[in-house]
């Protein structure tokens, strides 16, 4: 096939967010032990207790944000459980995921790894069986450089400085029967949320909140007429079934991106209906594939190529939708529904979704610039309409020298012989940088870890143009200079 991409760089979309390629861990499965936390006298490598392998993994991704401590686990989790001496912890039955928890890895644990991988913390409190007050207290442990009890509390176990956690999330999926401690709508919900921040904003007044949304306009409306004076960002979650054929996955993105759309336009219409003045944005903080395998409690899965041709169409949605979803957290990192899968005996390996984030996250812009997509299409029965072949995105870098291109090939079979033409934008050569693998059914495993890599080729360039090929089942990265 033949396709044309124009990039204008003269009129910006807007700025890309830092906290656009975040990862969600949560105490799941082998997320947390034995994935990022092995302690210090584990055999397993590790750097005071974090595993080794993982550390370097992840901090490779140059991850901006971490949500934590959950996902489900969030609604029924007590904090103060998981701070202190390790030997006065308490061991608790977790009822989200009916397991054990040690509170091996608590708040502290979580901020030294935010920081051994230099991303922002976003810190998930108990909206479930939790109160507003533990919620403050959290707050307080945190960022309160006073000497009151919690703050105090937090020197004393040998963290002098606040942490400064900005971005914090009132609850999980409130409006599911699965979560503890569920509302009943989202008028009860919003009333919940107006509780926890009155509360947290008394103690620290310049955190961020994200309030609990979903793809239901009754829900949200409520949420946003009771509680949207008291947020800055409305969550929506998406996991798109594994078991959907190779067409209508890699299609899936652009139906999400419609539909945050529809969610972005209930709150712009809300606000101004009922005088809310300040602006409310989009945390997509849950999202990625999920197969049917993938079961309780360790929720494992090896994903293919397939599933990095859809991660990548949903990272060029979210820099096209850079104005009104600025955060997105992955679900999650590491052996649960994985990037990647950390093995008991010291084996470790990446899947192709992990080489996704890696050429992104390596490969950003400050600006998003509009692109113009001519290409062949394909009829997705799920999205209800046509899908191109060929999915663009693009940024650029805050001098204006050095500019990102983000491309899929969506055809199983088909490679895309692509022409890119420029607006205010004149480049010299570069870089392209791709995943493909043989088939869209590869992946790589313990036994055969490197099936799936990262490629990468020259980029000439002639005219103000370039002419490159995207191998089919593709994602590709192309970064140029001017």
């Amino acid at each position: 096939m033949k396709g044309r991409v124009i990039v204008d760089a003269t009129t910006p979309v807007g700025t890309l967010s830092k906290r656009c390629y975040g990862q969600f861990i949560e105490h799941l499965g082998k997320c947390i032990y034995g994935g990022i936390w092995v302690g210090r006298d584990s055999e397993i490598p590790n750097v005071k207790g974090y595993r080794l392998d993982v550390l370097k993994a992840v901090k490779d991704l140059n991850p901006p944000l971490v949500r934590w401590p959950g996902g489900n686990f969030a609604s029924g989790y007590h904090w103060e459980d998981g701070v202190g001496p390790v030997s006065r912890r308490p061991r608790r039955f977790d009822m989200a995921w009916r397991a054990e928890e040690p509170n091996l890895f608590g708040t502290d644990e979580f901020i030294e790894w935010c920081r051994l991988i230099g991303a922002e913390p976003f810190i998930v409190v108990n909206a479930g069986n939790g109160t507003p007050e533990e919620a403050a207290r959290w707050v307080e442990y945190c960022n309160s450089n006073m000497n009151t009890y919690y703050s105090s509390l937090r020197r004393e176990y040998g963290h002098e400085e606040p942490y400064r956690v900005k971005l914090w999330g009132i609850g999980n999926e409130l409006h599911g029967k699965w979560q503890i401690g569920f509302c009943m709508d989202g008028a009860e919900c919003a009333r919940r949320t107006v509780e926890y921040a009155n509360e947290m904003l008394k103690v620290d007044p310049e955190i961020e909140l994200v309030a609990v949304g979903c793809e239901d306009p009754e829900w949200n409306l409520e949420m946003l007429k009771g509680a949207g004076r008291c947020f800055n960002y409305l969550s929506v979650h998406f996991y798109a079934s594994g078991s959907m054929p190779y067409g209508e996955l890699v299609a899936l993105p652009e139906e999400i991106e419609q539909r945050l759309k529809s969610v972005y336009g209930l709150i712009k219409a809300t606000r101004m209906k009922y005088g809310i003045e300040h602006e409310i944005k989009i945390a997509f903080d849950e999202w990625n594939v999920w197969y049917p395998e993938a079961k309780e409690p360790l929720v494992t899965q090896i994903t293919r190529v397939r599933d990095a041709v859809f991660t990548g169409g949903v990272l060029n949605m979210l820099q096209r939708l850079c104005n009104i979803v600025p955060i997105s957290n992955f679900a999650q990192t590491v052996n649960v529904l994985p990037l990647a899968i950390a093995a008991t005996d010291g084996r470790m390996v990446l899947t192709p979704q992990y080489f996704v984030f890696k050429m992104y996250s390596n490969n950003k812009g400050a600006s998003v610039l509009r692109t113009l997509v001519d290409s062949e299409h394909y009829m997705s029965t799920d999205v209800g309409g046509y899908v191109p072949y060929l999915d663009a995105s693009a940024t650029i870098s805050k001098d204006w020298e050095t500019l990102y291109l983000y491309f899929l090939n969506r055809s199983e079979e088909d490679s895309v012989e692509l022409q890119v033409d420029f607006k205010g934008f004149t480049p010299k050569s570069g870089v392209q940088q791709f995943i493909a693998g043989e088939s869209a059914e590869d992946r790589n495993t313990l036994e055969e870890p490197d099936r799936v890599r990262i490629e990468q080729a020259r980029v000439e360039a002639a005219d103000g143009k370039i002419n490159i090929v995207l191998k089919p089942h593709s994602v590709n990265v192309v970064r140029l200079h001017c």
